[in-house]
């Protein structure tokens, strides 16, 4: 019998775990196509249907150099997000982190921070990176403030990077090494 819970990772509010394909929802589905939640997105690019979705879901569920994880607040024992851990590269020891808080109801709760602090903690105590990073849309001010509320510090600015609303915007680069956040 497959382990439920193999990356579970428990916080305060939340707890992260596998994305499941029964997670694959009308929920799901409007997150990904909700020009609000999407709009600091890749994705937003071409429509999302829940079958391309499932078919993403179960490709990364084998995936082993992408850690994907479904953000559930404890209180309602609720999918209202996800995380990701990746691509990581194992002979440098690094890795990004994306993440998207796909309920509304729960934007500006601390959620992402969260959720930050809990795959950070994973990334540095269980598989050893030595840095994790991130890249944020400069719009994106709610993203940022999540990562800096994990101490991690902007390394860079890419310049006009993204066209996003008719306009290029230019990509925040954040990061955090593993003996940073040992100093604190």
């Amino acid at each position: 019998m497959q382990n439920r819970n193999k990356y579970y990772l428990e916080g305060e509010s939340i707890y992260l775990r596998e994305v499941r394909q029964e997670d694959v929802n009308e929920s799901y589905y409007r997150w990904l196509n909700d020009p609000e939640v999407n709009q600091f997105l890749e994705t937003r690019y071409s429509p999302r249907s829940t079958e391309n979705i499932a078919a993403f879901v179960k490709s990364m569920d084998s995936n082993f150099d992408e850690l994907f994880l479904a953000i559930c607040v404890k209180e309602k024992n609720r999918h209202i997000g996800n995380i990701k851990l990746g691509p990581i590269n194992w002979i440098h020891r690094f890795a990004d982190i994306s993440l998207v808080i796909g309920d509304k109801e729960y934007w500006r709760k601390g959620i992402g921070t969260e959720a930050i602090g809990l795959i950070t903690m994973y990334a540095f105590n269980s598989i050893n990176l030595n840095k994790v990073r991130a890249g944020c849309y400069e719009e994106n001010i709610g993203s940022i403030k999540a990562f800096e509320n994990n101490s991690f510090q902007r390394e860079g600015l890419l310049k006009k990077q993204w066209y996003s609303k008719g306009r290029y915007t230019n990509e925040i680069l954040l990061g955090l090494l593993q003996y940073q956040l040992k100093e604190k």
